[in-house]
């Protein structure tokens, strides 16, 4: 049972003790700052405090340099040499954080691309006897598009969504939901006649009750120009995985033409925030983040999907990236985050995924795509628990080899081999017309899982818009259907793997109950850092079988155990069963917390680490600390 290794169970130690003296020095960043003199080194931090004022004049006293506001996070982005690192770490109500990189979450780092590509080109995989598949097929609602609801009337008018109190039937496209998107952008259109120009360096446009508004984050803000841009193709891929409308037959179905997209019909709200490499800074995903929060109630913003990561590097609550997300939660925004591709090891959750409120999705290889015709857990999928104990992912979706338009001279089609290449064919958004034609190609991700259940909650929305994003998250996940083992009445992937299980849309859309998820939560007291209420999840570890283990919060009966190994299920009599058996019907394990930090974890002061009755201190470990956070601390906890 025991097979976490010695090497791993270290590293976890090493990443609660790096935690716990974290918390403890109030959020100083002293590890990440090399000693360096003043005139050579100039990095870019985030320096938060009471008010933006307050960070302001605490950066010009100690010699900074602001160079941007982030008010939904009360902080400024700094450029900081050492002397005004050290003046600013004495301060008693500053916190500084590095100006870290946030990457795309369907192509991971270099040494995970080929593991990655390896599994979308198994040879081993059937030919699929010519099925593609789309997005909307691989998230189930391509039989749900012709089906008319009752929608609120809306209306792209004057740079805005008006949303009206009457009600109209239309089809299950996202008809009136808009949905935003923080990503590498969106294609360049044929025309920059197809765009008007907005406030704050935007691009408006808008047709046959559909709108589109574009905003640069990237380098200088006023470079937004005449026309939007995608220089990568990752925006592109994800925007149209929710939002294409260009309609295709699907192979061996005689049914009629089906959109590419999971929501074809939703008004699209594009940050650029990340460049053309694909990476990004907190700073210009945070902004873009308080750009939507700020604009929700003028385009009826909804949903929020961000594919896109970060390590973590520190508790959930107290990443400033992690917390703008969880003010465009606190806002109402369905928020929806990849996972991450960081598995299948343990503890691999990334950020902002690791958000306890946010809806976090895995990957699971459509059975379209496996020998044996069977749905299987994506290798790449990041498995939990969070560093704060929460189980994670939430729930699944079929995310390998998801098929969507890229700019054929983006950065990322040209890492993309040409088997991955399905067609070439146009885009339609239903506005303007794209520059030209655009390669269709696969790509595999948490990426596209998040973007299809961007889309799916977009659809939700639209047949239920007065449902709350606590209401929506827990439809998703109460309808789920875990994978389980007929023979052996077992699931065949642990909770930490698959969380609530494989999204079933129809179910999530036409299902009726109202109640709610992150109860015993109170996100208002969880974004105050220095005094408010931090939660941990209900994960254990036990050391001496080397185990996670889930209890019931309220009966305590002992639901899941997991010793941490990536399974391959062979025979047996699989099935994606439904909800009725989830997790022994436990309602209160999707419902959120009652425990915090407080009642769980002692943090001491800097100056060493309590854990199970000693002092951590390995200097080797601590010397990588890329390599420490590849595996997290809630492993410690114990009853």
């Amino acid at each position: 049972m025991a097979t976490v290794t010695k090497r791993v169970f270290v590293r976890i130690i090493a990443l609660f003790t790096m935690i716990v003296l974290f918390v403890g020095s109030s959020f100083m960043a002293t590890s990440f700052t090399p000693a360096q003199p003043a005139h050579t080194q100039l990095d870019s931090y985030i320096v938060q405090a009471a008010s933006v004022v307050q960070a302001e004049q605490a950066v010009h006293e100690a010699g900074g340099v602001v160079t941007q506001h982030l008010t939904i996070i009360n902080g400024v982005a700094a450029d900081l040499n050492p002397s005004a690192i050290a003046a600013l770490q004495t301060h008693p109500t500053i916190r500084i954080t590095p100006n870290r990189t946030v990457y795309p979450s369907s192509e991971p780092q270099s040494e995970r691309t080929a593991q990655l590509v390896a599994e979308s080109t198994d040879n081993q995989e059937t030919l699929t006897n010519g099925y593609v598949l789309y997005p909307a097929a691989a998230s189930g609602v391509n039989n749900l598009h012709e089906q008319k609801v009752r929608t609120r009337k809306t209306e792209c008018k004057d740079n805005r969504v008006i949303t009206y109190n009457d009600y109209e039937e239309r089809e299950l496209r996202g008809w009136g939901v808009t949905v935003a998107i923080v990503d590498t952008g969106l294609m360049r259109m044929a025309s920059s006649g197809d765009w008007k120009k907005g406030p704050n360096n935007t691009l408006f446009a808008e047709n046959s009750g559909r709108c589109i508004v574009y905003r640069n984050f990237v380098g200088n803000p006023n470079t937004t120009g005449n026309n939007s841009v995608d220089d990568n193709g990752h925006g592109t891929h994800v925007l149209s995985t929710i939002a294409d409308n260009r309609e295709v037959k699907l192979a061996g179905n005689n049914s009629n033409a089906t959109p590419v997209g999971v929501a074809p019909q939703t008004n699209l709200f594009v940050a650029r925030a990340l460049g053309r490499d694909g990476s990004g800074t907190y700073v210009d995903v945070i902004e873009a983040i308080e750009w939507i929060v700020q604009s929700r109630d003028t385009y009826n913003i909804r949903v929020l999907n961000l594919s896109l990561y970060a390590p973590v590097s520190g508790p959930y609550w107290a990443d400033p990236l992690n917390q703008a997300v969880m003010k465009a939660w606190q806002a109402g925004i369905v928020v929806v985050v990849a996972a991450g591709n960081e598995g299948p090891e343990a503890g691999t959750i990334t950020v902002p995924g690791n958000v306890p409120y946010v809806i976090s999705v895995g990957g699971i290889k459509s059975g379209r795509y496996t020998v044996d015709g069977i749905d299987e857990l994506a290798s790449y999928s990041s498995r939990g628990p969070t560093e704060s104990a929460f189980v994670k992912p939430d729930v699944l979706i079929p995310a390998t080899r998801t098929i969507a338009p890229m700019p054929d001279n983006g950065d990322l089609s040209q890492d993309v081999k040409e088997g991955m290449l399905v067609e070439t064919a146009s885009v339609d958004l239903k506005i303007g017309s794209p520059h030209h034609k655009h390669n269709y190609y696969q790509l595999s991700g948490t990426s596209m899982a998040s973007a299809q259940v961007s889309g799916v909650a977009a659809l939700i929305l639209q047949a239920n818009p007065d449902l709350t994003n606590d209401q929506v998250k827990y439809r998703l996940m109460g309808t789920a259907r875990p994978a389980w083992n007929e023979e052996t009445d077992q699931p065949l992937y642990s909770i930490w793997e698959q969380g609530a299980g494989l999204v079933d849309a129809q179910a999530a859309l036409f299902g009726s109950t109202t109640e709610t998820a992150n109860l015993g939560m109170d996100i208002a007291t969880d974004l105050n850092i220095e005094g408010g209420v931090h939660y941990w999840g209900y994960t254990t570890w036990d050391e001496a079988t080397g185990e996670f283990r889930l209890l019931d919060p309220d009966t305590n009966e002992l639901l899941a155990v997991w010793d941490g190994g990536n399974r391959s299920w062979s025979g047996g009599n699989r099935s994606w069963s439904g909800g009725n058996r989830s997790w022994s019907g436990s309602d209160s394990l999707w419902a959120g917390s009652d425990r915090n930090w407080s009642n769980v974890v002692d943090v001491p002061s800097a100056g060493g680490a309590a854990l199970a009755g000693g002092i951590v201190d390995d200097e080797e470990i601590f010397n990588e600390p890329s390599q420490v956070f590849t595996v997290y601390m809630p492993y410690i906890v114990k009853r």
